[in-house]
């Protein structure tokens, strides 16, 4: 058997409402050295039938169904063991390709640059009817470190990547792959173990959709507070990295203590006097003038861009 050079894996959980669409849109690629993994985390929808449907259409699919419920992010390591592909190219049950060369787009940064680890696209948001909201924009094309993307995601307290529907990377560097223990920025933290090895490179045309609705899993973190506790986690984590620069130091320092106020914890409140006695008052106050005086103003005279971000931010 030919070893393939893209390995796409679909992780599915009762996701029969958009599956087709999904489906569909990975079946149109016009790459033809690829793999398609699908592991059904035993659900309950009917998911298993439209597998077998699609599977039956198109012999480079090959799925199966867990005898038992592993989880989000262990369903996730269960499909990067079985991946052959060099490069990997997750799709996610809610989500889409939005073009036919969209793998053929991805790949050839990474074949042609053996350097960058992780390559990304700009995104387009939909909802639950496939309308689209908005377009998420947060790079310049091209070459970056991928260190530099670290600081910058840290600094901002956000996922400026966005989800693994959206990015594809290399297998041999995946470490073990992604972290059991975490369970919103579980794939964040697993972009900056790569990113921590090579370059990034960005692609500014929109390649996959990432579909928004109250029934998925990341609106569920939001709901119940795992969000707030695990980006303080995460800051404290890289923060101690010594090549984190000191002037990123200092704004991560103030963006975990922020994070640390909005978490409401114990520990979140003990992390955030630490923190405050390593920045210090004075960088704090000067941090939070620049937030909430210095930025907005720059922005009020600054001359009109055409970044395309949604109005609802950053995941």
């Amino acid at each position: 058997m030919n070893t393939p050079l893209v390995s796409i894996l679909l992780p599915v959980y009762n996701g029969k409402k958009f599956l087709r669409e999904c489906l569909d849109s990975i079946l149109a690629q016009d790459f033809a050295n690829l793999e398609i993994l699908i592991a059904d985390d035993d659900s309950s929808d009917g998911s298993a039938a439209v597998l077998e449907h699609y599977a039956a259409r198109d012999g480079r699919i090959r799925w199966w169904k867990n005898r038992q419920n592993l989880g989000m992010v262990e369903n996730w390591n269960s499909l990067l063991c079985e991946a052959r592909g060099e490069y990997i190219k997750f799709v996610f049950q809610d989500d889409k390709l939005l073009s036919a060369s969209a793998v053929s787009e991805l790949v050839q940064p990474l074949v042609n640059q053996p350097n960058v680890i992780l390559i990304v696209s700009a995104t387009q948001l939909i909802d639950e009817k496939s309308r689209i909201l908005g377009t998420r924009d947060h790079f310049r094309p091209g070459l970056s470190g991928g260190k530099e993307v670290i600081q910058r995601c840290l600094g901002q307290n956000a996922n400026l990547i966005g989800e693994p529907s959206v990015v594809m990377f290399r297998r041999s560097r995946c470490n073990g792959g992604f972290n059991p223990q975490l369970r919103h920025i579980v794939d964040l933290e697993f972009y900056f173990r790569l990113l921590e090895q090579g370059d990034f490179n960005y692609i500014s045309k929109p390649l996959a959709a990432f579909r928004q609705h109250p029934d998925q899993q990341s609106a569920k973190n939001h709901r119940n507070g795992i969000v707030g506790k695990e980006h303080v986690w995460l800051m404290q984590e890289f923060l101690a990295r010594p090549w984190i620069g000191q002037l990123a130091k200092r704004e991560t320092q103030f963006n975990l203590i922020r994070s640390c106020r909005k978490s409401n914890t114990p520990e979140g409140v003990a992390l955030q006097q630490t923190v405050m006695r390593r920045l210090g008052r004075g960088w704090f106050a000067a941090y939070w003038l620049k937030r909430k005086v210095i930025t907005p103003l720059g922005k009020l005279f600054r001359p009109t861009i055409s970044y395309r971000h949604p109005t609802f931010g950053p995941p």
